[in-house]
């Protein structure tokens, strides 16, 4: 038997609107994030372990080359202060955990 190693797949909203100077100002609903990874899972033949929601600091949210991907939504959407009054944006997402 092959090892399978474990993975996981991170959805973040997706920027639908740009704002002034190419910024994001809206962004898709978490019902459509979801909506997005039931058809990744659909379409692909991985074997599912876990689906969670997490949130992530703004940084960490990868953008890839068949989407754009954005990092806030307006019912997912997490202000964390830290020192020194910089404040990091967090945002609500869906992980997905499977072996290949």
């Amino acid at each position: 038997m092959v090892n399978q190693m474990i993975k996981c797949k991170d959805f973040a909203p997706r920027i639908t609107e740009r704002g002034p100077f190419g910024g994001p100002s809206e962004y898709e609903s978490f019902s459509e994030v979801v909506s997005a990874v039931n058809q990744w899972i659909e379409s692909t033949t991985i074997q599912v372990i876990n689906v969670e929601t997490v949130v992530l600091p703004d940084w960490s949210i990868e953008s890839t080359s068949d989407d754009v991907y954005g990092v806030t939504t307006s019912n997912g959407y997490y202000p964390v202060m830290i020192s020194q009054g910089l404040k990091i944006d967090c945002f609500q997402c869906v992980r997905v955990w499977y072996r290949e």
